[in-house]
This record gives C-alpha cells, structure tokens and sequence, in this order.
C-alpha cells in the first residue's frame, strides 16, 4: 500500500495531503488493519487544512463557466431532490445554470451536491488518484455545500466507504452501526431502530476528518452557516466481483454452457454436479485472485494529462527523467512478437510500434492506475535503449496511447 509523502508534487499539487497524513497520528498499516471496512473513525482537525484544495471562489468559477445539469449537479432539500427545472435555465437550445434560482434554492434550505469534482480540480484529482494508490479501490470525489439547518439526504448507508473532509465551516454528523453486514448496491436493509444510540453525534470543525464503512448509517445537516465538505467515495473490489469475473472466464469452457440434466434424474444431476465441482476448481486455480486484482487495476480509466501545444504543434520538448508517463487506454501495453515477420514491438489500439524486446518489456510496465517517471521506467537500460525508448514514447503519445506530463 504504497503512499506519497505528503509536499512531493509541485505547484498547487503539494498542498495535497498524503493518505499517511490524513489518517495520522495513525499509521497507514494501522488504519488498514483496525479501521478499514471495519470501524468508524473521527479525527479532529484545524481551521484552513484542506483550503487549498477547493475554495467558494473556485466554486464559483466552475458553475459560471461550465455547463453542468443534473445528475452531475444536484440540490437535494429534507431527502428530496429539487426538480432540475427549478434551477436550469430550459430555453432556447442550450441548457444553462440559472445562478439566480440557485440561490433562492441555497437560501431556502437546499443542499448542493457537485459530483466527480475531482475531475474538475486537478488538486482533487491528485488527492483522489492518492487514495487509490494507498488503498487500492475506485475513487471519486463529490462537493457538499450548504448555508442553512436544513439536511440534504435524509438518514442512509452509502455502498462505497467514504472519507469526508470538512474544508470549510462546520456541519453537525450523526452515525449510526450498520444493520447489516457489508450491504450490496440496491439491497434493501432496515434503519436503526429508534432507540439505537449513535456512535457518533457531533458538530464537525472545520478541517476534520470522518471515516464511515460502507453500510453505516449517517445524516448530515448544516448548522446555519456556509459548510463545504468534500465526499471521498472509495470502492474496493468485493467477493461477489470476483465471482462475476470468474463466470465471465467460464463462459469459454463447454462444461459450463451446457444444459444442468434437470430431465436425467438425480443420479445424472449429481453427476453433472461433480463435474461442475471439479471444472470450478481448476478455474479458480487457472484464474487466482491475483490476476483478478490485476484486471482491476488495470480497467480503471487514466486521468487525462494534456501537453498542449507540443503535441498539437507536430512537435514536442525532450522528455526528461523526471516526466511522468501513464497510457491512456484503461489497460496497459502489450508486448507482442509478430510470429510472422518476426518483429517485436508494443500493441495498441490494434497497431504494433516495434521497438526492441527491451524496450517493449519497458513500456509494458506502465500501468493507468499510477503515473511512472521516465527514469524509473527506463532503469537497467543503455543510451541507445533509453533513446529509443524516448522516441517510442513520443510516438504513442502522437497517436493518442500515452499521457506525458513533462514535468515542468
């Protein structure tokens, strides 16, 4: 579960916290083994920690500039959500915020709810892409804003983990113990009984740090003040994932796609379920969970990385040994051998780009759930493999296969 430190990037970059340092004075190891899918946790903080992530002028900016509409933008009232033409400017062609109603809606009691910021602000885009690296899960980002005492959502347990950060104000969090066990998306689970006491029933300062599992239940309510927090959704992959993967490996053994002989009597039925018994094993033994975990990895989407005008222009500066480089496809390079002509090169988008087994076996270590630095990729190789490792480089990110981030 590697972990940046806390200050290694640069620009507005280094004011994003490391997951070490959220979870501090905790280790990341003990976090993991205590609190993790397991326990709720609190942490208290300190006026202006996250301020620099996202602020209200930001905020400002992206609802005046982008064309955001629901589902993307939401203002949620008492469990409710508010019908988009209430706020949404419907006429003429195009679809526009109407600033005005959503200030009314604010200063009634609405909650605004501003999902996947983290695709927005590249600061939240790192500290997301930071979480993903520590804990190995899906992650996305959402921004809760409100002004009055009213809540947005009414009680509920999400079916993700989260990690809230209070970045501006405060907000009062009720939580509650989960009434059953790790729930699955769209399962219906009972609330708390009335009497249940919270583990948690608490006015949050700003700056403070919230861990609630997946399945905890949990109510948030603004206490007549501007409140901003943002919403860390964390999603590790689970048992029945596994399993899904492992009936789509299925599908490619005879065995599995043919008729259970229902018609045959019992003898025959439990024939065929020993059969089953012993193709289902050796799948699992062909098909462990480290390639599973593997799949996964490399099936999450590459944040996009852009170097404009090099690119754009026919033309690019030397990359350097500290550029950053990440494919843009959701699954890595594929070292390939032509059996044919003999040639070796790397696969993408249906093209092989030779290059030498070397530098095929390079480039094939580069993965789209982390950026790797040019230096780190090119180790163990000589001048005129690393040369030709650069030019290779600079002709996948002309076809569009690969972000580079120079690093300047």
């Amino acid at each position: 579960m590697a972990d940046q430190d806390q200050g290694t990037m640069t620009g507005g970059e280094a004011a994003v916290p490391s997951f070490a340092a959220l979870v501090a004075p905790l280790s990341v190891e003990e976090f993991v083994a205590r609190y993790w899918n397991r326990e709720f946790r609190a942490w208290p903080g300190r006026a202006g920690r996250f301020a620099a992530l996202i602020g209200w002028d930001e905020i400002n900016h992206i609802l005046a500039t982008q064309r955001i509409e629901p589902p993307r933008l939401q203002l949620v009232k008492t469990g409710k959500t508010v019908a988009a033409d209430n706020f949404i400017d419907m006429s003429g062609p195009n679809r526009r915020i109407d600033a005005g109603a959503v200030t009314a809606q604010l200063a009634q009691g609405a909650t605004m709810v501003l999902s996947f910021v983290d695709e927005m602000v590249p600061r939240i885009g790192a500290l997301a892409d930071r979480m993903v690296e520590a804990l190995g899960a899906r992650c996305n980002v959402n921004l809760y804003a409100g002004w009055r005492a009213d809540h947005g959502f009414d009680l509920h347990w999400d079916h993700h983990d989260v990690i809230i950060l209070q970045v501006a104000g405060r907000k009062h969090w009720r939580v509650e113990r989960p009434t059953r066990d790790h729930p699955a998306r769209g399962e219906i689970v009972p609330p708390p009984g009335a009497d249940d006491v919270p583990v948690f029933d608490a006015i949050v300062e700003e700056g403070a740090i919230l861990y609630i599992p997946r399945g905890w239940w949990h109510v948030a309510t603004p206490v007549e003040e501007p409140s901003l927090h943002l919403t860390i959704a964390l999603s590790p992959p689970t048992g029945q994932d596994y399993l899904r993967w492992l009936v789509d490996k299925a599908v490619a053994e005879p065995l599995f796609r043919r008729d259970w002989p229902a018609a045959n009597g019992a003898e025959a039925s439990a024939g065929f379920w020993r059969e089953l018994g012993d193709a289902m094993a050796a799948l699992h033994a062909a098909h462990p969970p480290e390639a599973f975990l593997a799949e996964q990895r490399a099936e999450r989407s590459a944040r996009p990385v852009f170097t404009l005008p090099h690119f754009a222009a026919g033309k690019m500066a030397r990359i350097g040994g500290g550029s950053r480089l990440r494919p843009a496809s959701k699954r890595g390079f594929a070292a390939v051998h032509d059996a044919v002509s003999g040639d070796h090169g790397i696969e993408a988008g249906g093209r092989l780009f030779p290059c030498s087994t070397a530098v095929g076996a390079a480039v094939g270590r580069l993965s789209s759930d982390r950026d790797v630095p040019f230096d780190a990729l090119a180790m163990g190789l000589d001048d005129g493999a690393r040369r030709e490792l650069e030019q290779l480089l600079i002709r996948l990110n002309a076809a569009g296969f690969l972000f580079v981030d120079l690093g300047r």
